[in-house]
C-alpha cells in the first residue's frame, strides 16, 4: 500500500519546480510576492510546497548561507477552518512562529528584546479583536477579558492604553494599518533575508474562510522581505471572490472583480501541468519500485532517479534506465508488472492521487487472490477490467461485461469484438449500444486480449471492491465536491436552475460525471431525497445526465419501480434522446410515475 498524503520525496520530477521557486522567494529583488501553486485535486501542491520549504532548509545549511535568517511558516488553512476568526487566527500563527524564531536567535539580533516587546504587543492587540469581534466588548464579555492588573503584567502602560484605544470599535482599522508597520520594523530589523508564510488546503475550506486567508494575505502583501505560497485550486478562490462580490464572473471580460482581486494578490500564478504518458509512467515504476525493494535500496534507486531528470527533463525514467543504473539489483517482481503500465496510462487521467489510490486497490485485490487461493490471476488484465471502474465514461461497461459471461467465465464473441475494436467499426448488433463508442472501442482493442480469457475469479475478487475499495469519495474531486454541497441548498428547481449553470461551467466532462456519482450515492440512500429530482430538473441541457452510461450509472442497482412521480419531467426528456429510449421505456416504474408520464 501507498500513503496517500503529501511526501518529501520526489517522484514526479517536481523537485525542478521547487528549485526555480526557491529561488523567488531567496531573491531580495522579488520581495514582497505571494506565488499562487494552481493545481487540480491531487495535482501534488502540497508535496511541492513541502519540497520548496525542505530546499530552503537545505539551503540554510550550507557553509555560505549559515547566517542567513529565512523563516518559513506553514499553515494549513483546513484543519483551522472551525475556529471563529480564520483571518486572525492565520496572524497569529505568523507572529508565535516569528517569536519563537527570535528567542532561539535573540543573542545574534541587535534589538531582539525590544522586537519580542512589539510581536507581544501585537499578539495581545490580535486576541483582543478575537474578543470583540471589531464591535463594542458587551458586559458579559468584559469579564472574560485581561484585567489592567494582568495587561500590565504583559504591557507597559502606554502600550496598553494605546492598544485598547486602537482595537475599540471606530479604531480597529487603525490597528490593522499600525500593524503593516510594525511588522515590517521586525521583520526588517532582524535582518531576516525572508519570511515565507505556505498557505495549504485552501481549496477544502469554505468561500468565507478562503477570503478571511486571503484579507491577511492583502494585509503582508506590501511588507518588505516576505513571501505568501498559496497552494489551492483556481477554480475554487475564483467561485469565494464570486460570491464575495455578488457578482458572475465573465472570463470574456478584461477586467472583473475577479482578475482585478488576483492579479493584485498574485503576483506570480504558478500552475502544475498534467502528468505526460512518460512521467505517468516514470511515476508509476518507482512507485512500485519502492514497496517490492528494501528501502535501502529504493533510496538508491530514487537518488539515480533525481540525478538522471537533472540532466534530462524529458525522457521517461522506466525499468530499463532503472535496471542500468543499479545492476546488482533484482527486479523480477517489477517486471512482473509492467504490462499494467500501458492500460493505466491511457485510461485513467494523470492525475497523482488517482494512480496511486488506483494501485493501493489493485495491491489490495491481488492480496485478496492470494488469500482466496486463486492461482493464475495475471495483473494486466486484473488492471483492465479495473480501469473499467475509474474511468467515468465507461464505469457501467464493467456490469455489461460481467454479464456477458458464460458458465466457463469466458465472454463468447470477444475474440471477434476485439478484431472489429481494432479496425474501428464495432459492427457486432448486440455490442453497439453500450460499447460502439470511442472510449470502449479502444479499451476492447487494447491489450491483453480477454478473448478466452476465464473472468469468473477476477469479477469474485472485484465483487465487494466495485463498492468497499473504491468509495465515491475517491473518484470525485475537492471542487466537485464543494459544488455539490452549495447547490444542496437551493430549495427550488428555478434557484438551482440559475445556481447549477455557474457551478459547472467551467467543469470537464470528467467532473460532470463526477457529479452523477454524487446524485447516485444520495439517489441510493434516499430513493425519495428532493434535491435529486432538483438536480435533474433544473439540468434542462443535460449537462451532467448526458448519455445512456450516466443514464445508467445514476440508476444502478436502485430499485427504480420505487421512484416518486416528479422524476417524471427528467425522464421525459432523456425518452427523447435516441440511446436513451428504449431504456427509459423498458425500466420499471411505479403507477404515480406511469401515470405522471402519460
Amino acid at each position: 500500500m501507498w500513503a496517500d498524503n503529501e511526501t518529501n520525496e520526489d517522484l514526479l520530477g517536481y523537485q525542478v519546480h521547487a528549485d526555480l521557486l526557491k529561488e523567488v522567494v531567496l531573491d531580495s529583488t522579488m520581495l514582497p510576492i505571494t506565488i499562487g501553486i494552481f493545481g487540480d485535486w491531487g495535482s501534488g501542491k502540497s508535496s511541492l510546497m513541502l519540497l520548496m520549504k525542505e530546499g530552503i532548509d537545505q539551503w540554510m545549511k550550507e557553509e555560505a548561507n549559515k547566517k542567513e535568517k529565512v523563516a518559513q511558516i506553514q499553515f494549513n488553512s483546513w484543519q483551522f477552518e472551525n475556529y471563529e476568526d480564520t483571518k486572525l487566527t492565520l496572524i497569529e500563527t505568523v507572529l508565535t512562529a516569528i517569536e519563537k524564531d527570535l528567542k532561539k536567535k535573540q543573542g545574534v539580533i541587535k534589538n531582539g528584546v525590544d522586537f519580542l516587546k512589539k510581536i507581544k504587543f501585537l499578539k495581545f492587540g490580535v486576541f483582543f479583536l478575537k474578543k470583540i469581534g471589531q464591535q463594542v466588548v458587551p458586559e458579559e464579555l468584559l469579564k472574560l477579558l485581561p484585567t489592567k492588573e494582568e495587561w500590565k503584567k504583559k504591557l507597559t502602560d502606554d502600550d496598553a492604553k494605546l492598544l485598547i484605544e486602537e482595537v475599540s470599535k471606530g479604531n480597529a482599522t487603525k490597528f490593522i494599518e499600525r500593524f503593516r508597520e510594525d511588522f515590517e520594523k521586525i521583520v526588517v530589523g532582524a535582518d531576516y533575508r525572508s519570511v515565507i508564510v505556505y498557505i495549504d488546503d485552501l481549496d477544502r475550506c469554505e468561500p468565507s474562510r478562503i477570503i478571511q486567508c486571503l484579507e491577511v494575505v492583502k494585509l503582508f502583501v506590501n511588507v518588505k522581505r516576505t513571501a505568501f505560497v498559496i497552494g489551492a485550486d483556481e477554480r475554487i478562490i475564483e467561485h469565494a471572490i464570486e460570491e464575495r462580490y455578488n457578482h458572475k464572473i465573465e472570463k470574456k471580460t478584461i477586467s472583473s472583480p475577479y482578475s482585478d482581486y488576483m492579479e493584485k494578490l498574485i503576483q506570480l500564478p504558478y500552475r502544475i501541468p498534467r502528468l505526460s504518458y512518460s512521467e505517468q509512467e516514470t511515476y508509476i515504476t518507482l512507485l512500485l519500485c519502492s514497496k517490492i525493494e528494501d528501502e535501502i535500496q529504493f533510496k538508491t534507486i530514487h537518488q539515480k532517479f533525481l540525478d538522471f531528470r537533472k540532466k534530462d527533463k524529458h525522457s521517461k525514467y522506466n525499468l530499463t534506465s532503472i535496471r542500468q543504473d543499479n545492476k546488482k539489483l533484482d527486479f523480477g517482481e517489477v517486471e512482473g508488472l509492467l504490462p499494467i503500465l500501458p492500460i493505466m496510462t491511457k485510461f485513467l487521467n494523470g492525475n497523482p492521487r488517482q494512480l496511486k489510490r488506483f494501485l493501493n486497490t489493485f495491491d489490495m485485490r491481488m492480496r485478496m487472490a492470494k488469500v482466496a487461493g486463486f492461482e493464475g490471476i495475471k495483473p494486466e488484465v486484473l488492471v483492465k477490467l479495473m480501469v473499467l471502474e475509474y474511468n467515468s465514461v465507461l464505469r457501467e461497461n464493467i456490469d455489461d461485461l460481467y454479464s456477458r459471461q458464460k458458465s466457463n467465465g469466458v465472454v463468447g464473441d470477444m475474440a471477434d469484438v476485439e478484431k472489429l475494436s481494432k479496425a474501428g467499426r464495432l459492427t457486432s448488433e448486440s455490442w453497439t449500444t453500450l460499447w460502439n463508442k470511442p472510449e470502449a472501442m479502444l479499451w476492447l482493442a487494447a491489450p491483453p486480449s480477454l478473448a478466452n480469457v476465464n473472468l469468473q475469479d477476477y469479477f469474485w475478487i472485484s465483487r465487494e471492491a466495485l463498492k468497499v475499495e473504491t468509495p465515491v469519495e475517491n473518484k470525485v474531486s475537492n471542487i466537485v465536491r464543494a459544488a455539490y454541497i452549495r447547490l444542496k441548498k437551493n430549495q427550488t428547481v428555478k434557484a438551482m436552475k440559475s445556481a447549477l449553470v455557474g457551478e459547472i461551467r467551467n467543469f470537464t466532462r470528467e467532473e460532470k460525471d463526477m457529479m452523477v456519482m454524487l446524485l447516485h450515492q444520495e439517489l441510493a440512500e434516499d430513493i425519495n431525497s428532493g434535491v435529486i429530482t432538483r438536480f435533474l430538473n433544473a439540468d434542462e441541457n443535460c449537462e451532467m445526465v448526458s448519455s445512456l452510461s450516466l443514464l445508467k450509472m445514476l440508476f444502478e442497482g436502485i430499485e427504480t419501480s420505487k421512484l416518486p412521480a416528479t422524476y417524471a419531467q427528467f425522464l421525459k426528456r432523456m425518452k427523447g434522446k435516441a440511446d436513451c429510449k428504449k431504456y427509459v421505456e423498458d425500466m420499471e416504474k411505479g403507477t404515480s410515475l406511469k401515470n405522471a408520464l402519460k
